[in-house]
């Protein structure tokens, strides 16, 4: 397996910061100022030096960013997964009581806009370049996947939020949530009139596929809150279609491979963010800590990350499940008698390469955090050409593939013991799959945001058992957003906090 967009030599990106650097000494004195060199990009390897510089950004802090333990923080206001109420960090977003001074806020803010700027250096001086258009076009293609992808979660985590540019402004306003949008929708669409099929010795890089997918999780974002623009529902199910009818991606007959670290890059992850263990990249590598985040303090984990009680006691039994959970630890603990007294994630352990089995001796590890699945688009597609013209057999098959795999049964075999009963009406249809989202895609970046834009949140929290934590205020739609770190608002204060948190 070969990784060499990002698990590679980080020369270009060093040249990208160095230039970045430089350029930010002539400031002006409004607060504004240019983050690079206007004759930085003369050339295809100057724009090759931001592409892998602004993928660099998907990578970089294991400590705060996509890479760390804190991506499933802003999550844990859903039902799935929780925290031990000591872990303050994560423990606010699970009861529904963050502070505006949350580092874990503050960590994304800024993540995600390393991502944009890294994005906008490419995207607002490839003009200059001289070369083959057609590989100026890709190039600038996948910079603009990866800034679209930061603002669709920026925009889901707090709502309205500064449109920016390769401009340092420091009295920057927040954007209208519908303009942010807006922004996604036209760089998703650029990336996929020109991102390729494939990379072929390339993991990593986005391709056409990636674009169309992405965009179809966008659109049904945007039927739903805030927005509630159903007509995206139409669009959302063509965008999935296209992906399914003509993308080559499969859903594998067995779940648990999608997850063997010996075959990482399989034909069911539609785009993964690629890292790489240090035994094989040396000083190349990039790593990260959810491992140890996700173990049991009994097999040497930091008892940080685990699924609530309910949660795992209602998920359909099958081999989904069993790979899904991690309920019986090394040393023979039950996890009914552990330190936490809660299941934890399975479906992150791997025997498959060694030394990768368990969370006990893995500090740092190389898996890849996969972010778009084909068995998501599958669920897409169904619940959005439900809410369009209505549940067709095209959508109960999607459904039902994914429910029969959980069963371990042949996803093209009808099974009336697990499918989907004929004649439901499109809100029980949109129902049963977003219930089958939560299985599905457990642990992966989904559930939270699934509730949200249906307008479901206080409803899943009300199922709480005694031994997960309750939320300590009343669930409204303000707690929907988080609140824009205090500190980005002390350094410029035209960015005003949202509903909930404070003044405004």
């Amino acid at each position: 397996m070969q990784y060499r967009y990002i698990k590679v030599n980080y020369l270009l990106t060093i040249l990208l910061i160095l230039a970045t650097t430089l350029s930010c000494q002539d400031l002006e004195e409004e607060a504004k100022g240019s983050l690079i060199s206007d004759s930085f990009f003369t050339s295809q390897s100057d724009l090759d030096a931001g592409v892998i510089a602004t993928y660099a950004e998907l990578v970089g802090g294991a400590w705060g960013g996509i890479a760390s333990r804190d991506i499933w923080g802003p999550l844990m206001g859903a039902d799935d997964l929780t925290t031990t109420g000591n872990n303050s960090g994560w423990s606010q977003f699970d009861r529904f009581a963050v502070e505006p001074l949350s580092n874990v806020a503050l960590i994304f803010w800024r993540q995600h806009y390393r991502i944009i700027y890294a994005a906008n250096n490419v995207i607002e001086n490839y003009e200059k370049v001289q070369g083959d258009q057609e590989q100026i076009m890709i190039s600038v293609a996948q910079t603009k996947f990866l800034r679209a992808f930061s603002y669709f979660w920026l925009v889901r985590m707090f709502g309205d939020v500064p449109i920016t540019s390769s401009t340092l402004d420091l009295e920057i306003t927040r954007s209208p949530t519908i303009d942010v949008y807006n922004l996604i929708e036209e760089d998703l669409l650029f990336a996929e009139k020109y991102l390729p099929g494939s990379w072929p010795g390339e993991p990593g890089r986005v391709t056409v596929w990636a674009a169309k997918s992405l965009l179809s999780q966008v659109y049904l974002t945007m039927a739903g809150w805030p927005l509630k623009d159903e007509t995206k529902y139409t669009l959302a199910a063509q965008k999935a279609e296209e992906v399914i009818d003509n993308s080559g991606h499969i859903l594998l007959p067995d779940y648990k491979d999608v997850w063997l670290m010996a075959n990482e890059v399989n034909e069911e992850i539609v785009w993964a963010i690629q890292f790489c263990r240090l035994v094989d990249c040396g000083t190349n590598a990039r790593t990260s800590v959810t491992a140890t985040s996700m173990g049991p303090s009994e097999e040497g984990g930091w008892d940080q990350l685990f699924f609530e009680i309910n949660f795992f006691k209602n998920f359909p039994e099958g081999p989904r499940k069993d790979f899904t959970f991690h309920t019986t630890f090394t040393d023979g603990t039950q996890w009914e008698n552990s330190n936490v007294k809660h299941p934890f994630v399975g479906k992150y352990r791997d025997g498959s390469i060694p030394g990768e089995d368990n969370f006990e001796s893995r500090f740092l590890t190389g898996r890849n955090l996969q972010f778009l699945r084909f068995s998501d688009i599958l669920l897409v597609y169904a619940e959005a050409t439900a809410m369009s013209t209505g549940p067709d057999n095209k959508a109960y098959e999607a459904v039902n593939m994914v429910k029969r795999r959980a069963k371990g049964l042949p996803i093209d075999q009808p099974d009336n013991s697990v499918d989907l009963e004929n004649g439901l009406s499109n809100i029980a249809f949109r129902d049963a799959v977003l219930q089958e989202r939560a299985w599905e895609l457990a642990a992966e970046y989904s559930r939270w945001f699934d509730l949200v834009r249906t307008e479901k949140v206080k409803e899943a929290n009300e199922n709480k058992d005694s031994g997960d934590l309750p939320p300590l205020r009343e669930i409204t739609q303000d707690y929907y957003l988080m609140p824009i770190p205090v500190q980005e608002i002390q350094i410029n204060p035209n960015l005003t906090q949202n509903n909930g948190y404070g003044e405004n």
